[in-house]
């Protein structure tokens, strides 16, 4: 077993402490801190989430394997921010349900997952309208809105609010992430946004986006 694959087993089996000590032996040895979160954690935390979809495990068990993972990213965090070659300053992700839509389970783990990967987030809650997005996208300077609407009449409202979004300028490219029960790929493409089907999938997006240039 290799190093990031070792780092992979702990947080699927939810070992904190053996999660923190095979991130610092790691580190110890050179490896680089980007390597870890993008070979080892992030790759558990996206086999969790298969695992999950299919009941093979459950939430309170993908929380304590999200714990384990932040303890680690606690870590690597300062070193991600200091090394240029990371690309990874940290940043903050825009997260709310759309108006119209209560539902905060999705948006809550999302929230969580973003965490554990070094982001800021803002979680704006649910019932969100297109304005306040903007505002607090403004206030942060955020690139990256991910946004989700379990009802299906909640689908008009999030496609209304991603048009609104691209209608403004914010001297910066802005990448918004859907997703929610009712979401599917050909929707996402339809409002110009980028689709997610699971909370990993939106936390590995929002990585590839970090390490972009403005």
């Amino acid at each position: 077993m290799n190093q990031f694959n070792a780092i992979f087993q702990s947080i699927i089996d939810g070992d904190e402490e053996q999660t923190v000590q095979l991130c610092q032996d790691m580190l110890a040895k050179g490896c680089r801190p980007i390597d870890i979160l993008e070979k080892g954690m992030i790759p558990a935390m996206d086999r969790l989430g298969v695992l999950l979809n299919r009941e093979e495990r459950f939430i309170p068990q993908v929380l304590i394997s999200a714990r384990a993972m932040q303890s680690a990213v606690a870590i690597i965090r300062p070193l991600l921010l200091n090394k240029a070659e990371s690309g990874t300053a940290r940043e903050t992700v825009i997260v709310g349900t759309v108006q119209g839509d209560i539902h905060t389970i999705g948006k809550n783990l999302v929230g969580i997952m973003l965490q554990s990967a070094g982001f800021d987030v803002a979680d704006l809650g649910s019932n969100v309208s297109p304005e306040e997005f903007i505002r607090q996208i403004r206030a942060h300077n955020a690139r990256i809105v991910a946004m989700s609407a379990m009802l299906t009449t909640s689908m008009n409202s999030m496609k209304n609010t991603v048009q609104r979004l691209k209608r403004e300028d914010f001297g910066y490219p802005l990448h918004v992430i859907v997703g929610g029960g009712p979401i599917s790929p050909s929707f996402a493409r339809e409002i110009g946004a980028d689709f997610s089907a699971t909370m990993m999938d939106t936390m590995r997006r929002a990585v590839e986006i970090s390490t972009t240039k403005h």
